[in-house]
């Protein structure tokens, strides 16, 4: 292998720093990094190769011969970065069942490895203070080492690219049962960094990684070198490690348009009780997740409609974020074949324009939930008949404001407020039996229902003040919602189209479902 480019200018040097280091029971690795070796491709070299290059021939060891643990890795770069080790890896990642074509090592280490290697750095300015002065940020970390020695062969044990950034990722946890007494002289000379103690899951840890670092920069030599051993004592035994694997979310996005006037977007359900056997969430979200299979899901759509409301046009936008997919190869026509699965379940929820999408791309989904206009249609009734000055007079409203307190019907889960809100445009056209209905442009947020009834003047101006008599809403429909996201895949439905009157219910009995079994 090339020549090594380290700290020291000689060869006797080198010999008698590489002697110092393991009469301190350092490994080979760490030897070469405390050398300051920071060329990412010597560590590839195997451990015999390094060995025949860095010590004397009566000083090699084999690989196989059992160590004690390192002083300055804790064996992280001994017995953890051999075949063994690596073959467990593997093993772990099969087990898991990820599909991937590259992956990352993530390794959480000992938080007493600073001051060990603090305490390593200190014995070596001491003997060699020409040597290691000012090289504390020159010494390649535990951490670096092992993804070095041990990255091109993940990839080719899981025939998978190593990248220092990727989708899937595993995690290496390392204790080490000592740790904390390590640390423990840090209380002391530093109790104030100490005194908030950072919560975990299961508990309380005193000593995280940016205190110790921060406390032991604080720190002069002379000082640490009366309250830790300089250098590091050898550990009495290896560290335990937990192996465990995730992978990015994955962010799959469409339209939906709803048919019935009995169904939730999300599972409705009150102090535990569910109130109606199902979703637009879960009939969507069903096939999703047995497809990705992830850990769990969210759902999130441009706003919701009321369980009696229908939506139509081209559907609302929504996005299901699948938290650590372990399925996540697939092609258009993969998600084409899922869109018409999802569709065969019920025939009063659709979707369309179904795609993959990144995670910034999904801000755009409540991008101008205020801004943006949605156009509804509602058929109301007046306690007269509408007259053509009244139908005129509808027409010719433009961009009429709202003064809209928080509707009494769900004051009981939204804030008290006052909201804004603007009606665009408004049309209507006579009904019988003094019905009419109304096509409406809107902002974004704007109560439709109370708009026309009033909410017991809550809302204001209202459908009753305007016509001068009392009006209500006998049903509703969202027609668009003018979101230009996701991406348009499948062809757009003509202006002419209306809504199928095989997909529309508005009773219980109607939404039977009988092949699902599910009544909405």
């Amino acid at each position: 292998m090339d020549t090594f480019e380290i700290f020291t200018s000689s060869a006797e040097e080198t010999k008698q720093i590489v002697s110092d280091l393991q009469q301190t029971g350092c490994c080979t690795r760490c030897i070469l990094r405390l050398l300051g070796e920071l060329r990412s491709l010597t560590y590839r070299s195997s451990l015999e190769e390094i060995e025949r290059a860095l010590l004397p021939e009566d000083q090699q060891s084999s690989v196989t011969t059992n160590q004690c643990p390192c002083p300055g890795c804790l064996g992280i770069l001994q017995k953890f970065a051999e075949q063994p080790f690596l073959n467990t890896i593997v093993k772990k990642v099969r087990e898991d069942g990820y599909q991937f074509s590259a992956h990352q090592c993530s390794l959480i280490l000992p938080v007493s490895l600073a001051i060990r290697q603090k305490a390593l750095l200190l014995y070596l300015q001491k003997k060699y203070p020409d040597v290691y002065k000012g090289k504390e940020g020159s010494i390649a970390s535990v951490k670096d080492v092992w993804k070095w020695s041990c990255g091109h062969r993940m990839a080719s044990l899981l025939n998978a690219k190593f990248q220092n950034r990727s989708e899937f990722d595993i995690l290496m946890t390392f204790s080490y049962k000592d740790s904390d007494r390590e640390c423990a002289f840090l209380l002391d000379v530093f109790p104030e960094t100490f005194k908030k103690r950072k919560q975990r899951k299961f508990g309380f840890e005193t000593f995280t990684r940016s205190n110790v670092m921060a406390s032991l920069q604080q720190m002069d030599g002379s000082k640490f070198e009366d309250c830790s051993s300089c250098p590091p004592p050898i550990p009495t035994e290896d560290c335990s490690v937990d192996i465990s694997c995730s992978h990015n979310a994955v962010f799959i996005a469409g339209r939906y348009q709803k048919y019935s006037r009995e169904l939730s977007q999300t599972p409705w359900v009150v102090d535990g009780k569910r109130i109606m056997e199902g979703s637009v969430q879960e009939l969507i979200c069903e096939h999703i997740v047995n497809t990705f299979k992830p850990t769990e899901h969210r759902f999130s759509s441009s706003g919701r409609e009321d369980v009696d409301v229908r939506m139509l046009g081209i559907g609302r936008p929504f996005v299901v974020e699948l938290i650590n997919p372990h399925c996540v190869t697939f092609s258009r026509q993969d998600i084409a074949d899922l869109q018409e699965r999802i569709n065969t379940v019920s025939k009063y929820v659709q979707v369309r324009d179904l795609q993959i999408v990144s995670r910034e791309e999904i801000a755009k989904l409540k991008e101008g939930e205020i801004d943006k206009t949605k156009t509804y249609s509602a058929l109301c009734w007046c306690d007269r008949e509408l007259t053509l000055a009244d139908i005129e007079m509808l027409a010719a409203i433009k961009d009429l404001r709202l003064q809209q307190k928080t509707p009494l019907r769900v004051l009981h889960r939204r804030t008290a407020a006052t909201r804004e809100r603007t009606i665009h445009s408004l049309k209507a056209t006579k009904e019988a039996n003094n019905r009419f209905k109304i096509l409406m442009s809107t902002q974004a947020g704007t109560y439709i229902k109370e708009f026309v009834h009033g909410d017991f003047g809550r809302t204001y101006p209202n459908m009753s003040d305007l016509l001068k008599a009392e009006c209500d809403i006998i049903d509703l429909d969202v027609e668009s919602v003018d979101v230009d996201w996701p991406v348009f895949i499948d062809p757009l439905p003509q202006a002419s189209e209306t809504v199928d009157s095989e997909r529309s219910c508005n009773s219980a009995e109607d939404c039977q479902i009988k092949d699902a079994g599910v009544m909405f």
